[in-house]
């Protein structure tokens, strides 16, 4: 049993030099809300909240959680981190009425994270041996948020550090950019594998012609080619060419569609947001309920739900590899007291107890737009 005694979250942003462009919008910074809880055993546990887009939703959800979440926590008393999630379902209501379950999500994800850190320290383990006992401590790394402009100069970033695999936006436009598929096929190695976020930015009119196009292309898997909103049966009926897996999971938000794509044999790289939804309980529970290798952990944030979602990968899902933004971003790399970086293609994880780092306050201080103690 552990008690809340005391929180703190900090609203950061981090400028970006380079913009991040997607098919949806531009991403001129980086922000993140990162929470801390403390118990009655003087342990920190970590949870991010997911907060990309669009560019007030940090805010917004730093003021929620401030409003709303913070009475519920405070004093709270917990056996189990499976039970994390329950514990909120009064407060849910508003945000049904209220019509934005994201960011109910968003923040009892970040909160369901953090109490399973609390959890592995005061049992002595590390997060991933906390998950799974015969965990490996490490997990290879994939480059993601490549921009189409600079595809080839962030490829090279990331074979520097051991990175063979690599994830390029498409689908601006609504359209398909042939010649930068050229361009890659040409610099592609053969030992290395090519991924392309569609973005959400494919209707169904046009979709199957483009994935007819990629099926003559080396490509590991097409994420979200339509809308996240579409039927399970419009993503099935794409899942039916040849050569072709799609990837789709970081914009699920309820157990039945995710019950729906891991028992479908078409599907086999999901990606849930262990910042978005569910946290780690989600995770926990379908890798019990169905095969783990399908889960590769989609992440696109600070270093705190990246470390995080590390140790998940490690535990459940060692031979997949975790989605890594290859973009600068130091509240990824230096947001803790040691540097958070790939090495030969994978990220090691040390031997201290929860997810084995503390928070770096000078990084914290530099970049805060604002925080709440409680």
């Amino acid at each position: 049993m552990i008690r809340i005694n005391s929180l703190n979250l900090y609203y950061l942003n981090f400028p970006l030099k380079n913009n991040i462009i997607t098919s949806f919008g531009v991403m001129k910074n980086r922000p993140s809300l990162i929470l801390e809880l403390k118990d009655n055993f003087n342990n920190s546990g970590y949870g991010e909240v997911w907060c990309n887009f669009p560019s007030d939703a940090a805010n917004y959800r730093f003021n929620i959680f401030k409003n709303i979440f913070v009475n519920k926590l405070k004093d709270l008393e917990i056996d189990d981190p499976l039970k994390t999630i329950s514990i909120f379902d009064k407060i849910k209501i508003v945000f049904i009425q209220s019509g934005d379950l994201g960011t109910y999500n968003n923040i009892v994800a970040a909160i369901d994270c953090a109490i399973w850190d609390l959890f592995s320290k005061n049992k002595k383990l590390p997060l991933y041996k906390f998950i799974n006992n015969n965990s490996k401590n490490n997990i290879q790394s994939y480059a993601s948020g490549i921009n189409p402009g600079e595809a080839l100069k962030k490829i090279e970033e990331a074979r520097s550090v051991g990175i063979d695999s690599f994830k390029v936006k498409i689908g601006f436009n609504n359209n398909l950019d042939i010649n930068l598929l050229n361009l890659l096929k040409e610099n592609i190695k053969k030992n290395e594998n090519l991924m392309f976020d569609v973005n959400q930015g494919w209707n169904l009119h046009n979709v199957k012609k483009y994935l007819l196009i990629l099926q003559k292309y080396k490509t590991f898997w097409i994420e979200e080619p339509i809308s996240a909103s579409s039927t399970n049966e419009d993503y099935n009926s794409l899942s039916n060419l040849n050569n072709i897996n799609i990837a789709l999971g970081e914009n699920i938000n309820n157990i039945n569609d995710f019950d729906y794509y891991f028992s479908n044999n078409k599907f086999n790289y999901i990606q849930p947001d262990i910042t978005k939804f569910g946290g780690i309980s989600l995770i926990f529970n379908l890798s019990k309920k169905y095969n783990p290798k399908k889960i590769w952990l989609h992440f696109l944030g600070s270093g705190v739900g990246l470390l995080t979602s590390a140790h998940v990968m490690a535990a459940i899902n060692p031979e997949g590899k975790l989605e890594t933004d290859i973009n600068e971003n130091l509240l990824r790399t230096k947001i803790f007291d040691t540097e958070l970086k790939v090495i030969e293609g994978k990220f090691n994880l040390n031997n201290n107890f929860g997810i084995g780092m503390k928070l770096n306050k000078e990084i914290i201080k530099k970049y805060l737009i604002k925080s709440f103690t409680n």
